[in-house]
């Protein structure tokens, strides 16, 4: 059941919001990728920027150089938000980029078709071409449809400036999925839009074109004239991926080159959709500022931008809850997200190294939590409470251990939040609830109901602790129970005692009484007692009554079969007892204390004597019982009787058995009722 629950939404968004969380927090970060770097466009950039003196020839020598080659002059005394930037600067940092040997360079900017904003297109767009290898974001947007329509919404892609977009490799769209408060998912190709290839996957074709060349020469032969980057780059692809694997690995030229081949047919082929594997906390990834790239030279900025794919967009790790930025599960405390650009430049990397993170199937979800969920309910049923706790948490610890190691070291994401959070709780109460109904089961065959209820609430019930009272005492003996025991052999004589005492504790409970103990071959009860019934005396005669008329009935049964018959004598006393536990502190039995309970059984022995002619059942009572029973029961005075042990003589009555119905808990069946019994031999009279 818990490996099917771990299966449902609820499971997935709890594994989502807390179980990646602490899986991360626990591997913690890790080495940033190698070959990828950002330029960050932030607001310190923008101030120093405009804090530049006006005549361009002040400005640093970069820049200043930069600001020459252009056609028109550069205006940077509006620079007062990121989509404020003209191009023509942008167009200065690819050249620097390109200068410095970046291999490719992807631009998280969407340089829209807007008629006001064409200024430094031209530049930038050569700039483009001049490097080769450009990648440009399209923005996405969601139609949705006049309200009370039945069509869905309709995602489109916002049109590029077309000189820029005829110049780049590539243009994409980066669309990234909120399916919880933080963000874990990226897709490599998007299932809704035209341009459905994401923005790393071009980054990764822009990155393979060199691998991509070669293999279309080796494969095809063939050259083709001038054509443009975007539409060479479509063309190598798709020829790439209609080759099977063994005509293109030998003939990549290095290990690097087939990494990035087996990437791009994993971003083509595999699923729609990633679990990114965040690094760690937002600026993991080498960054410099966009000023940095504008402003210095030298080694320090070669061997930033040297042989790697830069991504350039807003980057601020200064401002919380930046525009463009993402919680995740590394978010800084402060509000600090990950930028738009550095998930994007985690993505791309996730994929060029094939470190992205992978979910095992469904089948595989459930078998590790049922089976998380089976060892820890064998390990809470075994043994005391203290060591299935104890068992418990060492298992839940080794849970937590190898879902790390697993998650560290083959980057698989198993359950984690789901087991701890919902299952080992509820197998902790369920454990404790199936330890409670067997004590329960135990407590209600080796002590009466009171004591039973009382230590499963965690209370002591006042009988137990020694309470005087008044009671009533009943006691049963089977007659000729040793001759029974030869004739029917120990196996059968215990089934036909289990048989009889199960009959006599139905009949008892029914009519409110409580089981003492099994003594031998007979049963000691009692009703009353500080909380029990006031009219105990006629609960015990009735359940005496309806237990003759029981055993009269399986007499009848079992000589039918040829089995042998039972007889039966029972003792009945009131009086005042102690009710309570007798014995030491280390071990004691519940039980009745006092004459009433001698009495009762010293009267019950008496019918060996006074009743010997009994075919079934003998009831013998004392004269208080006699006295508080009620009009419904007959009642012979048989004398009085001098008790062992006791200086006065006790009046004994005989209980009348009769076939009339009795009311109550003890009332006989239909079948009781239609057994015709013979008279009982004796005048009646009322004591």
């Amino acid at each position: 059941m818990s490996g099917l629950l771990s299966l449902t939404p609820f499971a997935h968004r709890l594994e989502e919001e807390f179980g990646l969380y602490a899986l991360f927090t626990l591997r913690g970060p890790q080495r940033p990728p190698e070959g990828v770097a950002i330029v960050g466009l932030d607001e310190s950039s923008l101030e120093r920027l405009r804090a530049l003196p006006p005549d361009p020839g002040s400005w640093p020598t970069p820049l200043a150089r930069c600001s020459r080659a252009l056609s028109e002059p550069l205006e940077l005394g509006d620079l007062f938000s990121v989509d404020r930037i003209p191009r023509a600067l942008y167009a200065c940092l690819v050249d620097r980029l390109a200068h410095y040997g970046a291999q490719v360079i992807v631009l998280d900017v969407a340089f829209r078709d807007d008629p006001g904003r064409t200024a430094g297109s031209e530049a930038l767009a050569h700039a483009i071409a001049r490097h080769g290898r450009v990648v440009l974001l399209t923005r996405a947007r969601r139609i949705w449809p006049e309200r009370g329509a039945l069509a869905q919404a309709q995602d489109q892609l916002a049109p590029l400036e077309p000189r820029l977009a005829e110049a780049a490799v590539a243009v994409a769209p980066f669309v990234l999925p909120r399916t919880g408060s933080r963000l874990h998912f990226a897709w490599t190709r998007h299932p809704s839009l035209a341009e459905s290839v994401q923005l790393p996957v071009r980054a990764l074709e822009a990155a393979a074109l060199p691998a991509l060349e070669r293999v279309a020469a080796a494969s095809s032969g063939a050259h083709r004239g001038f054509e443009p980057a975007r539409d060479r780059r479509d063309r190598l692809v798709r020829a790439f991926l209609a080759l099977s694997p063994e005509r293109w690995a030998s003939d990549a030229s290095d290990a690097h080159e087939r990494r990035l081949l087996e990437a791009l047919v994993r971003a083509h082929r595999g699923p729609q959709e990633l679990v990114i594997n965040f690094y760690g906390p937002p600026g993991t990834i080498p960054h410099r500022t966009l000023f940095d790239l504008l402003t210095e030279e030298g080694p320090e900025i070669e061997s930033f931008v040297a042989a790697k794919v830069v991504f350039v967009g807003a980057f601020d790790l200064r401002t919380a809850l930046a525009a463009d930025t993402f919680p995740t599960v590394f978010s800084d405390p402060r509000g600090i997200d990950h930028a738009g650009v550095e998930v994007a430049a985690t993505v791309f990397a996730n994929l060029r190294d094939g470190v992205e993170l992978h979910r095992p199937p469904e089948w595989a979800r459930a078998f590790w939590v049922g089976g998380f969920a089976a060892l820890a309910s064998l390990l809470l049923l075994r043994g005391t409470l203290a060591f299935g706790l104890l068992a418990a948490l060492l298992l839940a610890a080794a849970l937590v251990a190898s879902a790390v190691a697993v998650f560290s070291g083959a980057r698989l994401w198993l359950p984690l939040a789901f087991p701890l959070g919902v299952v080992l709780p509820a197998v902790v109460v369920s454990s404790q609830l199936a330890r409670y109904l067997g004590l329960a089961r135990w407590l209600g065959i080796l002590a009466p109901r009171s004591i039973r209820a009382a230590a499963l609430g965690g209370g002591t019930p006042e009988a137990a602790r020694g309470t005087i009272a008044e009671l009533t005492v009943l006691f049963t003996d089977i007659v000729g129970s040793t001759a029974l025991a030869e004739l029917l052999g120990p196996t059968a004589f215990k089934a036909r005692l289990d048989d009889h005492f199960a009959m006599l504790a139905r009949l008892i409970e029914a009519e409110g009484g409580e089981i003492v103990e099994f003594l031998g071959d007979g049963v000691m009860a009692y009703w009353g007692g500080p909380s029990g019934p006031r009219d105990h005396a006629t609960r015990a005669c009735r359940a005496a009554r309806a237990i003759a008329c029981a055993l009269e009935r399986d007499n009848l049964i079992r000589s039918a079969r040829g089995e042998p018959s039972m007889r039966l004598r029972i003792g009945i006393n009131t009086g005042e007892a102690v009710l309570g536990t007798l014995g030491g502190s280390a071990r004691g039995i519940f039980t009745v204390t006092g004459d009433v309970a001698n009495a009762a059984q010293r009267i019950e022995q008496l019918g060996k004597t006074l009743c010997p002619d009994r075919p079934t059942v003998a009831v013998l009572v004392g004269e208080r019982t006699a006295n508080m029973a009620g009009p419904d029961f007959d009642f012979t005075l048989l004398g009085a009787f001098p008790l062992k042990g006791r200086a006065q003589p006790e009046r004994v009555f005989r209980l009348a058995v009769t076939d009339k119905p009795v009311e109550g808990g003890g009332q006989s069946t239909p079948a009781d009722r239609s057994i015709d019994r013979p008279p009982l031999g004796m005048d009646k009279a009322r004591s």
